[in-house]
């Protein structure tokens, strides 16, 4: 309702100069604050903050109760934002989108490397570590944080392996330093810890296949 009634006031610009200029709002205001950030690194992880912000939060927003003009609007501001500020590409994203892909997006390189293992979509390793996400980590408020944080990364790390000669020994090292040692401390009730290793898996992966 308040895009409608912004465009509307504004109708004598022109529908597509107003969107134009709300869409690139968000885009401008963090181009200014990553100007600012001299260290690459540091830029590198503010951006993934800011993707992750984006994603999860502002766009189901705007898509959320404005029809078609918040559609518009948040397809301009991917645009914007993928051209100008993120190397990660991002999606755009609704309500609906968020709460039926995080229990897929969580497991993403997990379902990749028990593929990869011969393992079928069922298998016991695969189940157990579903039901620890479900049941543990969207349980409380850090585990909720971990999905949103890998909520956009998980699948540009799997594809940044499967591009690779050497993808299968990959995910071999990936099931044998991370998955499979999650999975005994799950089974030994160390959720805490799971999560530690699970979480480092991520970062390590990230640093090596998206910034390397």
């Amino acid at each position: 309702m308040i895009l409608r009634h912004v465009i509307s006031l504004r109708e004598e610009e022109g529908k597509e100069v107003v969107i134009e200029e709300l869409a690139g709002i968000i885009p401008t205001y963090v181009n200014g604050k990553l100007a600012k950030v001299d260290q690459k690194r540091k830029r590198e992880l503010l951006i993934l903050d800011y993707n992750m912000a984006l994603v999860t939060y502002v766009l189901p927003i705007i898509n959320y109760g404005d029809g078609e003009y918040g559609k518009t609007i948040s397809r301009k501001i991917v645009e914007l934002w993928n051209n100008n500020i993120s190397n990660v590409a991002i999606q755009n994203a609704t309500y609906e989108s968020i709460t039926q892909g995080f229990k897929q997006r969580l497991c993403y390189i997990t379902t990749a490397v028990c593929e990869n293992l011969g393992k079928s979509d069922d298998c016991y390793e695969l189940e157990l570590l579903r039901n620890y996400r479900d049941e543990y980590l969207l349980g409380e408020e850090a585990g909720r944080d971990i999905v949103k944080q890998y909520y956009n990364i998980a699948p540009t790390i799997v594809k940044q392996i499967d591009k690779r000669d050497d993808a299968k020994e990959i995910y071999n090292k990936i099931w044998t330093d991370y998955l499979s040692p999650c999975i005994h401390l799950i089974e030994e009730d160390r959720k805490e810890a799971c999560k530690e290793v699970y979480s480092n898996m991520v970062r390590n992966l990230q640093k090596k296949y998206i910034y390397s």
